[in-house]
């Protein structure tokens, strides 16, 4: 998934902690491990691990171990997991490490997987609305509880913070995509639409997406349009998921009326 949490991504080979008179301090190699806290914030005070770990220190330490070495998505569904069975029953003492490879191999982090562990408390898909969330402020966690809330409608094309907007937009009333100008170029570019004479013809046919998406998922018939044969009509008619997902829902795609003419030539 395309986000904004790159900074994220930074992999060091070997991480290390301490217990120092001055806190916990935790080393991705020679550099201070990034508590992480764009992508979920769970103790913004800092890391801790052992079994007399506070719980939420020992999840923002887990955090921060799983979004560079397994990815931001394992690191939200995980952290609670990972924190619980490796942070504080395995990384004991005052000092630590732990390889990058280790971390990465299926067989070392098997020991915690099927343990029991606390409650995660990232956000699920049921506590996010794309209508009233804030989309300048959210954590991964909350951007990744959108995606999969509104993942039948969102666009997947490009970036997934500017998807986000533009859904968030329609749903508010903001911006109409039924009025933005259809085009060839659109058909080109999302449509897998081959024909250079149908393409042509539903250009001069059609002026605006709503017009043409209308037509597209509803129209009785679709070879009513010169150069639409039922091959390049059943290739229309598999638009309609992109349609959808253009529009941010079914419901905000036009009605069509097969009795206006002025859309058939």
């Amino acid at each position: 998934m395309n986000t904004s949490y790159r900074q994220s991504t930074y992999r060091a080979r070997r991480y290390h902690g301490e217990r120092t008179l001055g806190g916990c301090l935790v080393y991705a190699g020679d550099d201070l491990l990034d508590k992480h806290l764009s992508v979920h914030p769970v103790s913004p005070g800092g890391f801790d691990w052992g079994p007399d770990a506070a719980p939420e220190r020992a999840c923002q330490l887990a955090i921060a171990l799983l979004a560079p070495t397994l990815g931001l998505e394992v690191a939200v569904d995980d952290y609670h997991l990972f924190a619980e069975n490796f942070v504080r029953r395995e990384l004991t003492g005052d000092e630590w490490s732990v390889r990058l490879q280790d971390l990465r191999e299926s067989s070392y982090r098997e020991q915690y997987m099927h343990r029991d562990y606390p409650k995660n408390t990232a956000p699920a898909p049921a506590d996010v609305e794309i209508e009233i969330i804030d989309l300048d402020t959210i954590t991964y966690a909350e951007e990744l509880a959108l995606v999969r809330r509104y993942d039948e409608v969102l666009w997947k094309k490009g970036n997934t913070r500017g998807n986000l907007a533009r859904l968030q937009a329609i749903r508010r009333g903001e911006r109409d995509p039924a009025a933005e100008p259809f085009s060839k170029q659109w058909l080109s570019t999302h449509g897998r639409l081959t024909s250079s004479a149908a393409k042509r013809a539903l250009g001069e046919e059609f002026e605006t997406m709503g017009e043409f998406a209308a037509w597209a998922c509803y129209a009785t018939s679709l070879t009513t349009v010169e150069h639409v044969g039922e091959s390049t009509a059943t290739t229309i008619r598999g638009l309609r998921p992109t349609l959808v997902r253009w529009f941010g829902g079914e419901e905000y795609i036009p009605q069509f009326d097969d009795d206006q003419e002025t859309l058939m030539v």
